[in-house]
């Protein structure tokens, strides 16, 4: 496979720097790319859809775990952190309606990419606040 202008790189600056995290953000990657592909290949609503339910169905489990992972930590804007989660989710929810009841594929196409930009902005922007509390406490986040 070629690699596309719009394909998201995993790289260390990505790294909240708990392993089981960056493992979980780099599938996100992986997943992002995966729907990137499919709408790029003009795929069928189906695989677009399939792409896009298995990468909210994995966030919906990655954010239950950095939510319980934020707590253990003592992590002060935990709630907050939530919240944003539950933001992210709802928006998902009315994204995955709004591609349900749309059959034009650039339609498909802007609903996907507009999942990968909340992801995306996630990680680089809420993601990396939890990662510089951690990094500013001593000891290991665990």
């Amino acid at each position: 496979m070629e690699r596309s202008e719009w394909e998201v790189t995993w790289s260390n600056s990505l790294c909240v720097d708990v392993p089981e995290m960056d493992e979980e953000h780099r599938q996100f990657i992986a997943r992002v790319n995966e729907l990137n592909q499919a709408i790029l290949e003009s795929e069928d609503k189906a695989t677009v859809a399939r792409a896009m339910e298995l990468m909210l169905s994995e966030a919906a489990h990655h954010f239950a775990h950095e939510e319980e992972l934020l707590a253990r930590w003592a992590y002060p804007d935990a709630a907050a952190h939530t919240a944003r989660h539950a933001a992210i989710m709802a928006q998902f929810e009315r994204v995955m309606k709004e591609f349900a009841d749309t059959d034009i594929s650039f339609v498909w196409a802007l609903k996907g990419l507009r999942i990968k930009q909340l992801l995306v902005e996630h990680l680089l922007k809420e993601d990396m606040k939890y990662r510089d509390f951690l990094r500013g406490r001593a000891g290991s986040p665990s």
